[in-house]
């Protein structure tokens, strides 16, 4: 396995050239972590994920850049909360780790926070147990799936970590436009926040149609032939899956305006193909002392 972003290279557990795999991987279908791996420009992905890779870069060749610009949504998300006073953080479809991690930028801000990374990918299992070897205080992996939000959170690795009577951040970014409408996102969703205090918040992301919407559309039909379910949601159907969740400002805007460290461009702003928001459970104190924002979109 080659090094990962300056990760120490896994055992040979997962070695395609020499026909070893991590149990329970299909290396034959696709997987939403491993082409995002590849479209971030990682070495962890197998011949099905380069293919729908490219199908996907074909159909949108901005898709790199929309990759990019979710780790710099999720980074600015989690640098505010750190700031305003959130030491708990929940990072549900982690996907492979990619520097800066979530612990790494949380802690660059407060060095006392805690983050437990979720995923069920036996590859992204695999990666971050090499992440976290060398004994990391105040992180965890939990095996997990979202789409069983019980039993996540029953989960004594969790619990062990995280306290779930102290505010907490749920970070679901890059995830929900994989769900279709059966799998109930919106109800799952409900689930994770019901069980977490007053002064909670969900970061999450959501690809859209609303925008560049002939790009948005392309790249949803070529995940879909690629055997990746797709959908699309509109800002209300954004709205709707954050419930009673306040949005922050400023609010329900394209991923690269929320909070940005410098002026959008003309051409990055015509490119944006998600959604990213901050929703805050409401009572408590308001982090950062601000209330909240309108539900407005972009």
């Amino acid at each position: 396995m080659a090094d990962h972003d300056g990760l120490s290279p896994l055992p040979p557990l997962f070695d395609a050239a020499a026909g070893r795999r991590p149990p329970q991987v299909d290396a034959d279908a696709p997987h939403i972590a491993r082409v995002y791996d590849y479209l971030l420009g990682g070495k962890d992905h197998f011949r099905a994920d380069r293919k729908a890779a490219e199908l996907i870069q074909r159909a949108n060749p901005y898709i790199r850049d929309a990759c990019r610009q979710q780790r710099e949504f999720l980074r600015r998300a989690i640098r505010h909360l750190s700031a305003a006073g959130l030491h708990q953080f929940v990072d549900i479809g982690t996907g492979l780790p990619t520097v800066p991690t979530a612990h790494q930028i949380a802690r660059a801000v407060d060095p006392g926070a805690r983050v437990a990374y979720v995923d069920n990918d036996p590859v992204v299992l695999s990666h971050v147990q090499v992440l976290l070897s060398d004994g990391t205080a105040g992180t965890a992996f939990v095996e997990g799936d979202f789409r069983t939000p019980e039993a996540l959170l029953a989960d004594p690795g969790l619990r062990t970590l995280i306290d779930l009577e102290e505010p907490v951040a749920i970070l679901v970014t890059g995830l929900l436009h994989f769900l279709p409408d059966h799998e109930a996102p919106a109800r799952h969703l409900k689930t994770l926040m019901d069980a977490c205090p007053p002064g909670s918040h969900l970061v999450l992301t959501h690809g859209t149609a609303d925008l560049a919407g002939d790009l948005a559309r392309g790249t949803a039909a070529a995940y879909r032939q690629s055997a990746i379910p797709c959908r699309l949601r509109d800002g209300q159907e954004v709205l709707e899956l954050l419930g009673e969740l306040e949005p922050i400002a400023p609010g329900l805007v394209p991923m690269a305006e929320w909070r940005p460290d410098a002026a959008v461009t003309r051409t990055v702003r015509e490119r944006q193909i998600a959604y990213g928001v901050v929703g805050r459970k409401g009572g408590g104190r308001p982090v950062g002392g601000r209330q909240a924002a309108g539900r407005t979109k972009g």
